[in-house]
C-alpha cells in the first residue's frame, strides 16, 4: 500500500530531497534515508542530555521540554515536536482531551488502506487533510455536510466531529486505528505516551550538524538511546 505522508514529520522538515511516496504499515513512521548520514552511537547506561537510563516517561517528557529551550528541539512550522511510535487507540471516546496535544493524526483500518485519513494541525487548527492515496482534501468526508472536518477547523472542534463521523456506517472502519503520531512539546504530557516503545526527536548540535535521538522504553522506563548523526545542507 502506498502512503503519502506530508513533510511535517520530524526528519521530513530537516532533511531535503525526501520522497513522500512510500510503503509503510499503519503504525510506522517514515524517515527518508538522508544523504548526509555521518554515523551513530548507542547509550546503554548513565545519562544522556539530562535523561537517565531508567527514567520514567513523564520525567523524560519534562526533560525534552527543557531541551526545547536549551538545545532547540527541532520544530515543525515553528512548534517543537517529538514523534511517538505506536501511539494508537481504537476508541475515539478516549481521545477528547488527547487530540489537541498532537500535530499529526492518522485514521485508518487495521490493515492499512488508500482511504486512510491524515490530519495535520497547526496553530490549533486543521492545516491539511490528505488521504493515504496522496489526494489532498479540503474536507473529509467529502460528501458529508455539518459533520465534515474542514481545513481551518479549530482543533477544539475535532473530537465532536470525529465522534459523529464514527457513527456513519460508511466510515466506521476508518476508526479501527487512530494514531497520534507527532506530539507538540509545548503542550502537556499525555500519559498514554508512556506505553510507547520509542520516542524520537532531532536537534541541531552545531551549524550544518544535527542529531536524531531515539529514546527506547521498556515497561515505561528508558532502556537505551540510539543517536544518528547527520550533516544538513542549506
Amino acid at each position: 500500500m502506498k502512503k503519502f505522508l506530508p513533510c511535517t514529520l520530524l526528519l521530513f522538515v530537516l532533511l531535503t530531497g525526501c520522497q513522500k511516496d512510500t510503503s509503510v504499515s499503519p503504525d510506522t513512521f517514515v524517515i527518508c534515508p538522508p544523504s548526509g548520514f555521518i554515523g551513530k552511537d548507542s547509550i546503554l547506561t548513565g545519562t544522556y542530555l539530562g535523561i537517565n537510563i531508567g527514567a520514567d516517561a513523564e520525567n523524560v517528557y519534562t526533560a525534552v521540554q527543557a531541551l526545547r529551550q536549551s538545545r532547540g528541539v527541532s520544530s515543525i512550522n515553528g512548534v517543537s515536536s517529538i514523534n511517538v511510535v505506536s501511539n494508537f487507540s481504537s476508541d475515539i471516546t478516549q481521545l477528547r482531551e488527547r487530540l489537541p496535544l498532537y500535530q499529526y493524526i492518522l485514521l485508518d483500518e487495521n490493515r492499512g488502506t488508500e482511504s486512510g485519513v491524515q490530519l495535520t494541525i497547526e496553530a490549533n487548527r486543521v492545516k491539511s487533510i490528505y488521504l493515504n492515496s496522496g489526494k489532498q482534501l479540503v474536507q473529509w468526508p467529502v460528501n458529508a455536510k455539518s459533520s465534515s472536518i474542514r481545513t481551518g477547523d479549530a482543533v477544539g472542534d475535532l473530537y465532536e466531529k470525529l465522534a459523529k463521523i464514527r457513527q456513519m456506517s460508511a466510515y466506521a472502519n476508518t476508526f479501527e486505528r487512530i494514531l497520534l503520531l507527532t506530539k507538540n512539546v509545548s503542550k502537556p504530557y499525555d500519559p498514554a505516551m508512556g506505553q510507547s516503545p520509542q520516542w524520537y526527536f532531532a536537534y541541531q548540535t552545531e551549524p550544518n550538524r544535527m542529531d536524531e535521538v531515539q529514546i527506547h522504553f521498556k515497561n515505561g522506563k528508558v532502556s537505551h538511546f540510539y543517536i544518528n548523526h547527520y550533516q544538513t545542507f542549506e
